[in-house]
């Protein structure tokens, strides 16, 4: 009977030793991963931390003047403005170029104010006044935003522009008009 005992006590200690090592096996499997995923955590925490240490030496390199400082971004659309009411009263404006903008920006300019619906002749064109304020980035690019006003034939019109310039050239444009809603007239 002890032999009969001890076989069972044998095989019960046999038994609680692999459910003892599984469990350890499986223990020790959610560890490897848990650290792999630490891993992942730590890594990605250090490709930001080098991203915003690359961020942070740029901005201080920037200077606040250089951010008021909007006398290039203003000499950039001053250009295109010009340009642009030098190419109005010509016939062909297909092959329309600008030094400063992009072939779709002077087609968004040239629809927007002459748009090609005049009855009869070529219409003349001058520059009135513009009103466009300049604003400057810390990365360089500006946006040029106001009313540009000119003369169409006899009539006196105006647009609304908004420019984003970024490495020297004027990359959007949009137009249109902004009403006044404050009821002042």
């Amino acid at each position: 009977m002890t032999k009969f005992n001890l076989k069972w006590v044998y095989a019960f200690v046999l038994t609680l030793a692999c459910l003892f090592l599984v469990q350890q096996g499986l223990s020790y499997q959610r560890t490897v991963k848990s650290v792999t995923i630490v891993h992942q955590e730590i890594k990605a925490t250090k490709a930001k931390s080098s991203q915003y240490g690359v961020q942070a030496k740029q901005l201080d390199k920037v200077k606040t003047a250089d951010i008021r400082d909007t006398q290039n971004i203003q000499k950039i659309g001053n250009t295109f403005l010009n340009e642009m009411f030098a190419i109005l009263p010509k016939l062909n404006k297909s092959d329309a170029k600008s030094s400063v903008a992009t072939d779709d920006v002077v087609s968004a300019f040239l629809g927007a104010t002459f748009g090609g619906d005049v009855d009869e002749g070529v219409p003349t064109f001058h520059l009135e006044s513009n009103d466009i304020v300049y604003s400057k980035a810390a990365d360089g690019s500006g946006l040029g935003f106001g009313t540009v006003k000119y003369q169409l034939g006899k009539e006196e019109t105006s647009t609304t522009l908004l420019m984003h310039i970024e490495n020297g050239k004027i990359t959007e444009l949009q137009t249109g008009a902004v009403k006044d809603t404050s009821g002042r007239k």
